[in-house]
């Protein structure tokens, strides 16, 4: 039913009705009608809640970049949301460095743009589950079949640079960086990392956004042709935006 939530609270007056003055009797389908009414207004306020859609913008949910394996579930309401994240064989491109010797193989993947405004972010927690991580190529080509590298997730998207590991700045100050190994191309242990120092960050003139980057530890761990890594997991954060310029 497409009923909207009512602006005032129901005093139980319909249109057989005055509740103030009309002497008690038996309800007839008016009454019921109201009554249903009232209820199917009320869950659908509370479901709309409870997947953190309000009409106003300081309560609306972010944007889950387009990608497949990627999807997200929004929880909350107004004031506080819970994010999660799932990742499922998302498919991110590895790019060796531009000296090979001196430069770590990189990837990135956008995951998720906040509204706009002054965003408070709680915690955090990202899991990649026993073989959630996993090289296509491997065998030295594209990535080593034993690689190692550091992944994690930052503010900003991870980029060719004259390094091995993440920068240990802003492509993993989200959640940082944790250094994952492969066996026979899949990662041989269950990889996770929680954070619950909450942070606000002004993205009032700038969308915030988060990015998944990995970088390799060192020339070893990848080859000079592009592979991709297929990425499970899933990535958790609660938040709420305080107000927008």
């Amino acid at each position: 039913m497409g009923v909207s939530y009512p602006t005032d609270v129901w005093d139980g007056d319909s249109a057989s009705r005055d509740s103030d003055n009309a002497p008690k009797k038996a309800p007839d389908w008016r009454d019921w009608d109201r009554a249903f009414t009232e209820v199917v207004a009320t869950q659908n306020r509370v479901n709309d809640n409870a997947g953190g859609v309000d009409d106003d913008a300081i309560d609306s949910v972010g944007t889950l970049a387009t990608k497949t394996g990627l999807s997200v579930v929004e929880t909350g309401d107004g004031a506080i949301h819970k994010t999660v994240i799932t990742m499922d064989e998302m498919q991110v491109v590895s790019t060796d460095g531009a000296a090979p010797g001196a430069d770590g193989a990189w990837g990135t993947q956008q995951l998720y743009t906040f509204p706009e405004g002054h965003i408070n972010v709680l915690n955090k927690h990202i899991v990649f589950p026993l073989a959630g991580l996993e090289a296509v190529t491997g065998g030295g080509t594209g990535f080593s079949t034993t690689a190692d590298f550091e992944i994690g997730v930052g503010t900003v998207a991870a980029a060719q640079d004259t390094q091995f590991d993440l920068n240990g700045g802003d492509e993993e100050d989200v959640v940082a960086a944790i250094v994952c190994a492969l066996t026979a191309k899949t990662s041989d242990a269950i990889e996770s990392l929680a954070n619950g120092t909450a942070a606000t960050v002004d993205g009032s003139t700038a969308a915030l956004e988060y990015h998944l980057n990995f970088r390799t530890v060192d020339n070893a761990d990848h080859g000079t042709t592009a592979d991709v890594l297929l990425v499970s997991g899933t990535f958790t954060f609660v938040w709420t935006c305080l107000g927008n310029d």
